[in-house]
């Protein structure tokens, strides 16, 4: 979402580039790079905002996989049994 927003602001920032926000313009980039192209479109930030999450947890089996959920129960109930 922040990509869409600073694409938004184009040529109003501060340094008054339509095609490059403001800290691209601050460092020097000459071009916008390949994955910022589609920010300027609304439908496509917000695409993003749910997809890119959605792939990542997926492909990294997310913060709270079923086999550490599984393992962390374990170990609680464990304690339990060994303190009474």
């Amino acid at each position: 979402m922040g990509m869409y927003l600073m694409r938004e602001i184009g040529p109003r920032g501060v340094y008054g580039n339509p095609l490059l926000p403001d800290f691209m313009v601050f460092l020097n980039w000459q071009r916008l790079p390949w994955f910022w192209y589609g920010f300027n479109h609304f439908w496509f930030a917000m695409a993003n905002v749910v997809l890119v999450p959605a792939t990542l947890a997926f492909v990294f089996g997310g913060l709270h996989s079923d086999r550490a959920s599984r393992a962390c129960i374990s170990r609680s109930s464990s304690r339990r049994s060994r303190t009474r």
